[in-house]
């Protein structure tokens, strides 16, 4: 019988890395969220998931094989260079920062579960505010990491949203397999298609005090959404984005998986 994959969450938000993993027939095994709201939503759509709240004081979980979180993206991403609590000594604090500093509880649950993969996603300006620190922190723990900056866009959707998404893996499967786990889009998701048309509406940047009356971007989750729900929908992942990054996972450990390093 083909081993089913188990995953933990970190960051998890309202479940967009949830979701996708379900696309994909993967068990959300633990997730961890600190907002109440969100773990309350969680809590509905996934009532035997247990439940962490806070990355800090989460400690040795049970085994899952891969290990996915977008940890806080405040003290990197560019849309917040002008809020001034981000800068220190006239330089971003970037992954170094209150917020973003909290990649170092990511890497230490990763470290104490050592999962077979660890998926990571944040704001793009990651690669020059901090990567460096999560390939050196990730090569110590003896992982190896391939990259991707995706658009919502080469998704179907109607709009950019670049994120950055990482995925590691032990290097002692690179020095046997050297293959990309990242893959062709169209080999993944054959059958993906565009989810919405063009619509004709300026473009402007919205946030949570914005008037979201006509606004309909389709994230693959419900329609009706008021404004705290548009707020933590562009906070999640895209589960569409997920589901090709674990189907991607799944292929690449396939063509790993008879490897003695995966023996757990």
């Amino acid at each position: 019988m083909e081993k089913q994959l188990v995953l933990g969450s970190l960051f998890s938000g309202v479940g967009g890395f949830e979701l996708g993993a379900e696309m994909s027939g993967i068990t959300t095994l633990w997730n961890c969220e600190f907002e109440e709201h969100n773990r309350l939503i969680l809590k509905k759509n996934y009532p035997d998931t247990k439940q962490y709240h806070d990355v800090r004081t989460m400690a040795f979980p049970e085994y899952v094989d891969i290990i996915c979180g977008g940890f806080p993206c405040q003290d990197l991403s560019i849309a917040n260079v002008s809020n001034k609590e981000i800068w220190k000594d006239g330089k971003v604090e970037g992954i170094k920062g209150e917020r973003s500093g909290l990649w170092s509880e990511m890497w230490r649950i990763c470290g104490e579960v050592r999962p077979k993969y660890i998926l990571i996603e944040n704001s793009p300006m990651l690669l020059i505010r901090g990567f460096e620190q999560v390939l050196c922190d990730l090569s110590e723990i003896g992982y190896v990491c391939e990259w991707e900056c995706f658009y919502a866009s080469q998704f179907g959707f109607n709009h950019k949203r670049e994120r950055f998404f990482g995925i590691a893996y032990p290097g002692e499967v690179r020095r046997f397999n050297n293959n990309a786990v990242f893959r062709e889009l169209h080999e993944v998701l054959p059958k993906q298609t565009p989810r919405q048309n063009p619509l004709s509406m300026p473009i402007k940047r919205f946030n949570s005090r914005s008037d979201f009356e006509s606004v309909r971007m389709d994230d693959g989750f419900s329609k009706e959404l008021d404004k705290r729900r548009i707020e933590m929908m562009g906070n999640a992942v895209i589960p569409d984005i997920a589901h090709y990054l674990f189907e991607c996972i799944k292929i690449h450990y396939n063509n790993t998986k008879n490897y003695k390093i995966w023996q757990h």
